[in-house]
């Protein structure tokens, strides 16, 4: 079939951007006329910008690192402290890198992407973005003097990963180089590379084929040993791992499709996505690496999947959701072997995260939130909350806002949960402007949140919000990730499609006043919401989407994510991706709802051609919509605070403007 757009999937050529600025100038003219745009972005700024918001931090140590943004750092801080500073109401705060005079003084954009502290903490290796693509440089940082290292270590732009061996040498994995890169743009080589040399001489240690989605390189620390391993990922599910014993690197003997941890006392801890041995699917297990034998942490029940796994000195740390809803728990290995459960009392009904911990102590940070309560962040220690660290601020009358957990049944039985969210004066009869949002896909769950912007732009003006977890998702474990993976993908969709329904037959909301939203794999959502259903909603959101299934493999990192949704030139697969893709399934007779698409010219992820071409077909039919498309801002859709809370009034005011 004749693509008619393929050249809007030419990034950075000057006929696209050409045609980007208009569609950006007419929406962005429309959509700012609304009456509530000056008041919702107002909004939006004093929340990303307030100085009470929580500083959630990493540990290394005895210090806590933070990267910090407001009014006056726009590019964001850099920063540290102790962990008994950290607890204190004013924490004194040591200022380690300024973003935005680094990008003032260098004329690029910088976005900060990590760290990477030398076995020693004099030095670390800083991975800054330009403009927030996913690729970012590496440079060498003296944590002492504060400053980057003269002729330190550097690596070019590229994906990818890097860490230190000991002071003078580096081990990468980075998408640059000759016949450096998977047919899905990661890397395939892992090099070390040693303090003086040329990059070009950096040694080869491993590789995989093309075919392969990624080289894996990582190192685990524990209080007595530091254990390395490499390996690669055969597709986006599926890993083999190497670790490095006895001298040599020797294969583990574990299932190839499972989620990789920490390790705790020469016990490797994953879960498994598969049944395996006498272990079932989504089963966490301990891997002795000295007997190369396994034993069960913990198996999931039907309701359940993890969140969260961090490790500490003397065990784990485990987030298990029930129903999308959060517990706590710490794991610690008895003397004869076995595993002790304890569970850390924090509150029902929300969302346990943030957890952060280190493999030197038993310390730990955790935070709770719920859609109606803002997050407290809490610090422990062994088993114990100790104290509240912080807590954030609320911007609207979050005490008014109800939560409603409901099931919608799909169209083969199955219970869908969702969340409901509203104001305590809604009324249902079928006139509220709902935004339903759905993901679905890659096992993410969609949990309770708390979100100031949302609740001031949206809930407290009458509005009414909904979170489906749909299938596809993780939050019911892998099963339920599982159960929509590529020729089964129509059951996510259906999923969706029956909470929507179940709204309107709740008199919750009306096909006129419903909106659907959702990003990236929720963007293909919208897609097919549009094409498929355009009777159920009055406005689509569809963010950084994929759309053009034909050629999602062939552009950028597309061609890991065949595992998800099967490939395209299979004959088999193919049928039914044709059968659904959004951009081939538009139809000039039909009446469809507005749509809005917004998207990013940085992203290195899902290209913007997907997006762009989506408009350009409506825009040939006839169709409404607006398209915005950011020129920095990687995969989500903004490099800043203030590009965010643009974006996010955009999002607003478009809904506010077409379900009200």
């Amino acid at each position: 079939m004749e693509d008619k757009y393929l050249w809007l999937e030419d990034v950075l050529g000057e006929n696209s951007i050409d045609w980007v600025k208009i569609q950006n100038e007419k929406a962005t003219k429309a959509i700012k006329s609304h009456r509530l745009f000056n008041d919702i972005e107002k909004q939006a700024l004093e929340i990303f910008s307030s100085v009470k918001k929580i500083p959630f931090i990493t540990i290394e140590g005895e210090y806590v690192y933070n990267e910090w943004e407001d009014e006056n750092h726009l590019q964001g801080l850099f920063r540290r402290t102790k962990i008994e500073d950290y607890l204190k109401p004013n924490p004194v705060w040591e200022t380690i890198l300024d973003l935005d005079k680094l990008s003032q003084v260098e004329n690029e954009k910088w976005v900060f992407h990590g760290f990477e502290l030398s076995p020693d903490e004099s030095r670390a290796l800083f991975f800054l973005s330009p403009g927030g693509s996913d690729a970012d440089i590496v440079r060498e940082f003296d944590m002492l003097k504060n400053e980057f290292v003269n002729d330190g270590f550097f690596l070019p732009e590229a994906k990818g990963s890097a860490y230190w061996l000991d002071k003078d040498t580096i081990r990468f994995v980075r998408s640059h180089g000759e016949n450096a890169i998977t047919d899905s743009g990661y890397a395939r080589l892992v090099r070390e590379f040693k303090r003086g040399e040329p990059l070009v001489n950096a040694k080869v240690i491993y590789e995989i084929e093309k075919t392969d989605i990624n080289v894996l390189s990582k190192q685990i620390k524990t209080d007595k040993q530091t254990s390395h391993f490499l390996g690669r990922a055969i597709d986006f599910f599926n890993i083999e791992e190497l670790i490095f014993q006895k001298g040599a690197w020797q294969k583990i003997d574990l299932p190839t499709m499972r989620e990789d941890f920490k390790i705790v006392a020469n016990q490797y801890i994953i879960m498994i996505k598969t049944d395996w041995r006498d272990f079932k699917n989504g089963d966490i297990i301990a891997y002795d690496l000295d007997s190369h034998t396994s034993k069960k942490i913990f198996s999931i029940k039907k309701n359940q999947s993890i969140s969260e796994v961090k490790s500490s000195k003397t065990g784990i740390y485990l987030v298990i959701d029930e129903d999308v809803k959060s517990k706590f728990y710490k794991f610690t290995i008895e003397k004869n072997g076995n595993w002790k459960q304890l569970q850390i009392e924090l509150p029902d009904n929300g969302n346990i995260s943030n957890l952060e911990t280190h493999y030197q102590h038993d310390k730990f940070f955790v935070s709770y939130s719920s859609f109606n309560r803002p997050s407290t962040y809490y610090y422990g220690e062994g088993d114990k909350i100790i104290c509240i660290a912080k807590s954030a601020p609320s911007f609207f009358a979050h005490q008014d806002v109800i939560v409603d957990q409901n099931f919608a049944i799909s169209l083969d039985a199955t219970k869908v949960p969702y969340f409901l969210i509203y104001h305590k004066d809604v009324i249902f009869d079928g006139t509220n402007p709902t935004i339903l949002y759905g993901y679905g896909g890659f096992e993410i769950s969609m949990k309770p949140y708390f979100s100031n912007t949302i609740g001031s732009s949206w809930l407290e003006r009458g509005g009414v919000f909904v979170v489906s977890n749909i299938r596809g998702g993780g939050e019911y474990g892998p099963d339920w990730h599982q159960s929509a993976l590529k020729e089964k993908r129509h059951k996510a969709y259906e999923d969706f499609f029956a909470v929507a329904e179940d709204l309107i037959s709740k008199k919750v909301t009306s096909a006129k006043h419903l909106g659907a939203m959702g990003g990236s794999n929720g963007g293909l959502l919208m897609g097919i919401c549009y094409t498929q259903r355009p009777d159920l909603f009055a406005a689509i959101n569809c963010g950084v989407p994929l759309l053009d299934m034909y050629r999602f493999h062939k552009l950028l990192a597309g061609a890991s994510w065949v595992a998800e949704y099967g490939n395209p030139d299979d004959e088999i697969d193919g049928a039914y991706i044709r059968s659904v893709s959004p951009y081939q399934n538009i139809k000039k007779a039909i009446k469809y709802p507005v749509i809005f698409l917004d998207t990013s010219t940085k992203d290195d992820r899902v290209h913007p051609g997907h997006a762009r071409k989506f408009a350009a077909k409506l825009l040939e039919y006839g169709h409404p919509f607006y398209y915005y498309e950011n020129l920095l801002g990687g995969h989500g859709g903004a490099s800043n605070f203030k590009e965010f809370a643009f974006l996010h009034t955009l999002n607003m005011c478009f809904f506010w403007s077409h379900l009200k």
